[in-house]
């Protein structure tokens, strides 16, 4: 018989030595593998028996080769030959090699020369320019101290919006990071600050050039000395999580979009014992599935998929916690670790 008919025809319940347990179209018992007790299920298939385990599969449901192939550590054509089947007349399967992954991309260094000049600039215009109230006012409301502008080099600038044909105040937020050889900039996003008539202006660009393959926030990120790590929907809502300082934990941003490159979010992870992803547009938009999906991989096993807190029908991203003096809170529970900075504002402070 050929591999199609021997999957098709034999029972795999009679190799494993053991009786399994009905449970309906199933069987399910101790795995021959791991030991998990009630973690092996076998079914019926108009294909044959499939099989898969819980604990120690991958998710998917195997055949009686691939079970053979596992249990005796064997390659496919012995599997098959200890089932009875013919290897004369196996069909080669074409391989076709895979596509080797692009490099994450870092922008040229005239790229980054001439962004850090528009970020030291924007970074005295909030600071210091009269214009630049409106942009200090903004953050304030937000509940964002000080300190966190400068740690994250926010700036203050007039950036063109093309939908709204004019400049618009904007927040200038770096993605950057620090390694041996200096600071890296690698994309600039602009929040802008006030409203337009048009109901399609942006709230949100970027600068020409911007590479979103490395997180935000690196500049913050400890792997090794911590021993969590979250990634937050929002550079704003990084900043916010970041503004409490939880015990042990990094906090990085993959922005709004999820339109980076997640190799960089999957080798930062594996360094980390646990791993937490706070989102919710990724989590609800079909568009972001693959990418939703990605994200989840980063925590199975290891942390949780959370969503912004919902009371009543008002729904609080990290920002929002943080101005009504809640993140600390918040964070301390679903991470459990301890704040070491209060998020409250000084008007809710006199107000306890």
């Amino acid at each position: 018989m050929n591999a199609i008919a021997i999957n098709q025809t034999t029972e795999i319940i009679p190799l494993l030595g053991y009786a399994l347990k009905k449970a309906g179209g199933y069987h399910v018992g101790a795995c021959p593998f791991c030991g998990g007790k009630d973690r092996f299920t076998v079914k019926r298939t108009s294909q044959g028996d499939r099989w898969h385990c819980r604990q120690c599969g991958d998710g998917k449901y195997h055949t009686v080769i691939d079970y053979i192939m596992r249990r005796d550590n064997v390659p496919f054509k012995t599997a098959l030959q200890t089932l009875g089947g013919d290897v004369a007349h196996i069909i080669p399967r074409m391989v076709t090699p895979r596509p080797q992954p692009k490099p994450i991309q870092i922008p040229a260094q005239d790229w980054q020369g001439e962004t850090w000049r528009e970020v030291d600039a924007a970074s005295a215009a909030l600071l210091y320019h009269p214009q630049g109230e409106a942009a200090r006012a903004f953050l304030t409301s937000r509940g964002i101290s000080f300190a966190m502008w400068e740690a994250g080099q926010l700036g203050f600038m007039f950036e063109y919006d093309p939908i709204a044909k004019r400049k618009r105040p904007a927040i200038i937020i770096p993605w950057y990071d620090l390694d041996a050889n200096g600071e890296i900039i690698t994309a600039v996003k602009y929040r802008f600050i006030d409203s337009d008539p048009n109901p399609k202006a942006l709230r949100y660009s970027s600068k020409g050039g911007s590479k979103f393959d490395i997180p935000f926030g690196l500049w913050d990120a400890l792997p090794g000395f911590h021993h969590s790590l979250l990634f937050v929907e929002g550079e704003l809502n990084c900043i916010s999580v970041s503004q409490c300082r939880p015990a042990g934990v990094s906090v990085l941003s993959f922005g709004g979009e999820g339109s980076g490159d997640n190799r960089a979010l999957q080798s930062l992870a594996e360094r980390y014992k646990n791993v937490y992803v706070w989102a919710d547009d990724v989590w609800d938009n079909p568009k972001q599935a693959n990418h939703a999906k990605e994200l989840r991989a980063l925590v199975r096993g290891r942390g949780y998929a959370l969503r912004s807190v919902k009371q009543g029908e008002v729904k609080r991203d990290a920002n929002q916690l943080l101005q009504v003096g809640a993140l600390s809170d918040y964070l301390s529970a679903v991470l459990g670790v301890e704040c070491q900075a209060s998020d409250l504002l000084p008007e809710v402070k006199n107000e306890m």
